[in-house]
């Protein structure tokens, strides 16, 4: 048989014919991925403490907890929780030590090791003070600079908060738990630290006397308005089948109206740890 010798037209169609069966390859490897559960799965997620968000002490496990919980039990997995420092957290589920990491935000640097979830919930960072060390009203970071600042290891603020941290235009000390942040606020050891609002007022609420919680405020205007979502690590083979369904339970759940329910039990104190 004589050999077929593409004219360069022929020669630019099978080019393309080429690179349209490449992409289709890979559309179909993705839309193929089995998103269905395995019979008894059970995972496992790493987080903090952050009440009333997450932590082992509330009910439900907070109330990330209990939406991540009851959206993987739809879709017939079970989910147990492993409780570390934030950083720790993070690093082990990076690792491919834990299925996901909840809850964070989706930065392009994390996006390098995980793949992110819809969005789970969203959240203001403030500044909280006492009173009698009232925050003026500020609009940029520069005008932060009279006041010393409490930040928690691990937690991710803003690019720029912590790039102002490390050239020492911000007076910024750092410590593993929000608690000590309030003890230092207290003691006037620090003039403000970063916290949601929702999370510091049941902390305050939670570990700390009449006293103090009537002494401290905090001021409105957020640092920083973040979207949160679970983390999974791209080192564990199973993140991609499992963040399509837990994507797809997510979606099922805000529909049907569940989750409104429990962020009206959120803001009701549901969650609060019961002493």
């Amino acid at each position: 048989m004589d050999t077929l010798t593409l004219q360069p037209a022929s020669k630019q169609r099978a080019q393309l014919l080429l690179c349209a069966l490449r992409t289709l390859t890979f559309c179909l490897s993705f839309s193929c991925i089995s998103v269905s559960a395995q019979a008894g799965e059970t995972i496992s997620i790493a987080t903090g403490e952050y009440i009333p968000w997450t932590s082992q002490k509330g009910p439900h496990g907070g109330f990330i907890s209990h939406v991540v919980t009851e959206v993987f039990k739809r879709q017939g997995i079970d989910v147990t929780f492993e409780y570390y420092l934030w950083a720790r957290s993070y690093e082990q589920a990076k690792q491919g030590l834990h299925n996901a990491a909840s809850y964070w935000a989706c930065s392009e640097e994390r996006k390098k090791d995980f793949y992110c979830s819809e969005p789970l919930a969203e959240e203001d960072t403030v500044f909280f003070h006492l009173k009698t060390t009232p925050l003026e009203k500020w609009n940029a970071l520069d005008d932060l600079r009279p006041y010393s600042i409490g930040a928690t290891i691990g937690y991710t603020y803003t690019k720029e908060f912590w790039a102002a941290a490390e050239s020492g235009m911000l007076r910024v000390s750092t410590v593993p738990e929000d608690e000590q942040n309030f003890n230092m606020l207290a003691l006037n050891r620090i003039d403000l630290c970063l916290m949601g609002p929702v999370a510091g007022l049941t902390l305050l609420r939670q570990q700390f006397p009449k006293a103090i919680r009537e002494s401290i405020t905090y001021n409105p205007k957020p640092l920083v308005t973040t979207h949160l979502s679970l983390l999974f690590p791209k080192a564990h083979k199973d993140s991609l089948r499992l963040m399509l369904i837990f994507n797809e339970g997510l979606r099922q759940v805000r529909a049907e109206g569940l989750y409104d329910r429990y962020m009206t039990d959120l803001l009701a104190g549901e969650y609060d740890p019961k002493n």
